[in-house]
């Protein structure tokens, strides 16, 4: 199977994501805006034809991308969040692919066992900044570990949801997930986490949102990349993502 994916990106993005793709057997990249062209790459100037588009942000200069997509019902991925008020209609975007709220919010859907549903969830992520002298505390795994944190809006529509974003000067980007679930068994806990190089983390979550997107794993409207059917999970592992987890007692 071939996946034919168009890439409008920008900085560290547009050098890492083409890597991460190209490892991938059976991808061919279309470049909107600079990139080097190979076998398997080629410039283009139009998203017809391509399974998918990739941008960093919906902007002044991705925004004709984005708009020829739509109405050729190509799906979008964003790297960063929607602008405010921005309206898809029946399209089918995924936001938040290189940002640590995208990646919580996908590890707290595959924490979800069928027949189960999330009683209590605290998502928790790391942002660029000053760390905070005060707030929350949430422990990420090494070597970032303990935190303070703010709350921050929710990139899921569930009952009893905190979210929290930790600022912190480091090339590293965690996220910790806390779950309590009502499963056929009854109720437990559940716990898993991710620290490793921002920008890697970046570049391999954007590439299996793009990916998976292309697959057709997600519904029209508004998706973080998280699927139900694991499919950007499992290609975000075979990327290298790692991540940290156990059921307490």
């Amino acid at each position: 199977m071939t996946n034919r994916v168009a890439l409008h990106l920008s900085g560290i993005l547009a050098r890492r994501v083409p890597r991460v793709l190209l490892a991938e057997p059976g991808v061919e990249i279309g470049f909107l805006r600079g990139g080097t062209v190979s076998e398997r790459t080629e410039s283009i100037s139009s998203v017809a034809g391509w399974d998918a588009l990739a941008v960093s942000s919906v902007s002044e200069d991705s925004e004709p991308y984005v708009n020829e997509a739509r109405s050729s019902g190509i799906p979008v991925v964003v790297g960063s969040d929607l602008p405010y008020g921005y309206q898809v209609g029946d399209a089918t975007f995924v936001m938040g692919a290189t940002e640590g709220f995208g990646l919580a919010a996908a590890l707290a859907v595959s924490m979800v066992d069928q027949g189960s549903r999330p009683l209590q969830t605290r998502l928790a992520w790391t942002v660029p900044g000053r760390a905070l002298g005060a707030g929350t505390p949430v422990t990420f795994p090494e070597p970032i570990g303990a935190l303070w944190a703010g709350r921050d809006e929710s990139p899921l529509d569930w009952p009893r949801m905190t979210c929290l974003a930790a600022p912190e000067h480091s090339p590293w980007l965690g996220v910790a997930v806390n779950l309590r679930l009502q499963g056929p068994n009854g109720t437990e806990e559940r716990i898993q986490g991710v620290a490793d190089d921002a920008a890697f983390l970046r570049a391999a979550s954007m590439s299996s949102a793009l990916l998976a997107a292309a697959r057709g794993a997600y519904p029209p409207g508004v998706n973080s990349p998280g699927d139900p059917q694991g499919v950007y999970l499992n290609l975000a592992r075979g990327a290298g993502l790692e991540t940290a987890g156990f059921v307490p007692d």
